[in-house]
């Protein structure tokens, strides 16, 4: 596998992800009276820095498929033959999902991966599924890396 593309979340992001898990923790810090309680809330800390500063959404493919990830949280991998069409669609992420991460619509009949960018990667399943990748910018240069990347046997369609 291949990393496509990936967009880091954004500062209000990282700060939402941030605020609340640092305040339990301070809260943590200031009754830990143990070794072990130590260690806990270390550890506690050291994931809370990694989530907030590695996540992001990630589009990889490969020969088998294409992966589409809002790192470290949610993945889905989809093979070749499961994708009917890939295309970039401008999407509006609170008045279409409801927000940035990982948002579901009824509406739109899709699963949006965003960092608050509006501009996505839109993968179809041949069973109407669709994942909306937010690239911004990026979104055109993954499709065309798709393109290359997608084996003639498969039946994605790419319109231009």
């Amino acid at each position: 596998m291949r990393t496509i593309a990936r967009r880091p979340f954004d500062a209000p992001l990282r700060a939402i992800l941030f605020v609340g898990p640092a305040i339990l923790l301070l809260v943590g810090i200031l009754n830990v009276d143990t070794p072990a309680g130590a260690v806990v809330v270390l550890l506690a800390v050291v994931v809370l820095v990694v989530i907030t500063f590695f996540s992001g959404v990630r589009l990889r493919a490969g020969e088998r498929g294409v992966v589409v990830s809002l790192v470290p949280f949610w993945g889905r991998r989809l093979r070749w033959e499961q994708i009917a069409r890939v295309d970039v669609e401008e999407v509006r992420p609170f008045e279409d999902f409801g927000g940035w991460g990982i948002k579901g619509s009824q509406r739109r009949h899709g699963i949006l991966l965003s960092a608050g960018e509006t501009t996505t990667v839109r993968l179809t399943t041949t069973d109407g599924r669709r994942y909306l990748v937010g690239l911004g910018d990026e979104a055109e240069e993954a499709v065309r890396s798709l393109r290359r990347m997608a084996p003639s046997t498969a039946a994605v369609s790419f319109p231009a």
